[in-house]
């Protein structure tokens, strides 16, 4: 079965790849594509004419852990409005932080992780906003002066330039001073009250 690459549509959760590629991140940190194809049991022109890319792969990858790690912080989330998305932001960050894969990921392959973390043209940047954004709705509605996906992408870049701070100007990540701000960025009247039962 080939996928269609639509870096919209995530691979499928139990795809057999894919869990062959996040159980070799997990471990080394890094995907090496050949290793991948072999020990998935695939060619590499069929690994990369169904899967696309390492950055695709990759960016796969860290999404796949993305939300296994919102999956698990969901019942301990306790947060409303701007308050609960930027908690639930700021966990997000620090579950990544608290991965030592994420970290190698990081620190020894800097601008691959920089470019399939925040570029515009790969999968997570789009499904980070576009998560952000249906929070925004639910918690505390549409805002009133600005497209709603334009203060998701404001609010995905603040959380990020705090979380890659060390990676910038060398200091350590600031996830309290990242919280603040994303409060500030979200504290609005809505257009309309969130649609949602109390």
């Amino acid at each position: 079965m080939s996928h269609v690459l639509d870096p919209t549509i995530p691979f499928a959760s139990d795809d057999p790849v894919l869990q062959v590629a996040i159980a070799m991140f997990e471990r080394d940190g890094w995907i090496d594509v050949r290793s991948l194809a072999k020990e998935a049991g695939i060619g590499r022109a069929t690994l990369y004419r169904r899967y696309g890319d390492r950055d695709r792969i990759l960016g796969e990858v860290v999404w796949a852990l993305f939300l296994a790690a919102a999956a698990r912080q969901r019942s301990d989330y306790h947060g409303r409005g701007a308050e609960g998305i930027a908690e639930a932001i700021g966990k997000s960050q620090r579950a990544g932080a608290e991965m030592p894969a994420m970290r190698k990921f990081v620190t020894e392959h800097t601008d691959v992780a920089l470019r399939v973390m925040t570029s515009s043209h790969g999968v997570l940047q789009r499904r980070v906003i576009a998560s952000i954004v249906r929070l925004m709705l639910l918690e505390i509605g549409e805002p009133p002066d600005i497209d709603a996906a334009t203060l998701a992408y404001a609010v995905a870049r603040v959380g990020e330039s705090f979380y890659h701070r060390e990676l910038i100007t060398g200091e350590p990540p600031d996830y309290d001073a990242a919280a603040v701000i994303i409060r500030r960025l979200l504290n609005y009247q809505p257009v309309r009250p969130p649609n949602r039962a109390d």
